[in-house]
């Protein structure tokens, strides 16, 4: 009888093999998040070293300041013809907001 055991097994162990592959599925996956973790947070360094803190740059930050000395401007004519006019966001926020008080 133990012989008619023997010759029923064929030497492969089918729930080991599928725990195996399981397993080094889980540690690929995880090895991929780990290396993407990384990665990103190497890419978020150099963009902010190149974006944020361009502190060196003289072009950069004369663009900057002209930029923000446009935002600031009082209210100007762009166009008369038109009726366009250029004013900071506060101001149009206010005159909305002064607008619709009086329709009311």
């Amino acid at each position: 009888m133990a012989s008619a055991d023997n010759e029923n097994r064929s030497g492969f162990n089918a729930p080991a093999v599928v725990l195996s592959g399981i397993a080094a599925v889980i540690f690929i996956w995880a090895l991929v998040l780990f290396l993407q973790g990384g990665f990103l947070a190497a890419q978020a360094r150099e963009y902010n070293a190149k974006v944020y803190n361009s502190v060196g740059n003289e072009d950069v930050q004369a663009a900057l300041a002209e930029q923000r000395a446009i935002l600031n401007e009082k209210t100007r004519w762009l166009d008369e013809e038109k009726g366009t006019v250029c004013m900071p966001i506060e101001d149009a926020e206010a005159r909305f907001v002064n607008k619709v008080e009086e329709s009311q």
